[in-house]
């Protein structure tokens, strides 16, 4: 299938997208708006469920992220010693966390460090703070 037939599939037609947004009573038929609003109201939805999980999983997590936060680049060994935990538990944990952008894996040399994506520094933070306010 060539690049013309892909992008007339992907189009959909001014009625499918208002049928979309229909459960918003501001919008008329064929409004020109219509495919703007549903593709922000998709995006926002699809923000707001990935920033419900990474939420969840601060809160579950939130004793490896506070030792990954003073401890941090560290090894997982650093980690691990930390908790008082294992090993293979501390790598499940920082795999969940990775999986979600809140953890960055970095090899250095023959080492892997861990530390925490510095893009969601604010967003751990206010999650933290909420839990024991």
């Amino acid at each position: 299938m060539d690049d013309t037939a892909q992008s007339w599939q992907a189009h959909t037609s001014p009625k499918e997208t208002y049928s979309q947004v229909e459960y918003r009573r501001d919008l008329q038929p064929f409004d020109p708006a219509a495919a703007a609003r549903a593709a922000l109201a998709r995006t926002v939805a699809k923000i707001d469920s990935k920033n419900q999980k990474r939420s969840k999983k601060i809160q579950k997590l939130r004793y490896l992220i506070f030792e990954l936060r003073s401890l941090q680049p560290a090894e997982i060994t650093e980690i691990s010693e930390a908790l008082g935990q294992s090993l293979n538990t501390t790598r499940d944990q920082l795999r969940k966390l990775i999986k979600l952008d809140l953890v960055v894996r970095v090899p250095f040399e023959h080492h892997t460090l861990y530390g925490v994506n510095g893009h969601f520094n604010k967003f751990i933070s206010d999650i933290l703070d909420g839990l024991y306010e």
